[in-house]
């Protein structure tokens, strides 16, 4: 019983061993974009959240407002039957500072590279409205990214049309 067993030539694995080092040149730069990408993707989900968690409070708060005051210097005053609530807007953070002098009743959003604009509707110089343009701004690679940029209006009960 003759039984030959075939052996690769090296100049087979000398191709194969030269194709695997291209294949892999080739996609080293994509993976090293996928791997940065990370962290920034972890930090806009995260700044995400927390804009979500400002903004819901801010509605709330808006909605069961008597009066929207006034909007000066970056922060939106509201009046309630408690007494008025301050709003203090800033780029990477939201802060809510309601009427008594409590300090602990104080919180502050920290949310890194949110951008915020704020404007009031009014009606008759009366405000009932407050819209809020918020977007995640970061810079990467040497220029700025812009990513999630959306604007919500926040009626106060009973005062929308």
């Amino acid at each position: 019983m003759n039984t030959k067993h075939r052996a690769y030539a090296l100049t087979e694995i000398l191709v194969i061993i030269v194709m695997l080092v291209v294949l892999m040149s080739l996609s080293v730069r994509p993976l090293r974009a996928l791997v940065s990408e990370i962290p920034r993707s972890a930090r806009v989900c995260q700044a995400l959240n927390g804009t979500t968690k400002a903004l819901r409070q801010l509605r709330n708060d808006i909605e069961q407002s008597v009066r929207i005051g006034d909007f000066k210097d970056g922060a939106l005053t509201l009046e309630h039957n408690d007494g008025p609530i301050r709003y203090s807007f800033a780029d990477g953070q939201i802060t809510r500072r309601p009427a008594m002098n409590d300090p602990s009743a104080e919180y502050t959003w920290q949310i890194p590279d949110l951008k915020i604009e704020a404007k009031l509707w009014s009606r008759n110089d009366q405000p009932y409205a407050v819209e809020l343009t918020t977007w995640n701004q970061q810079k990467t690679s040497g220029r700025e990214q812009i990513s999630f940029k959306q604007t919500t209006v926040f009626f106060q009960k009973g005062k929308q049309r």
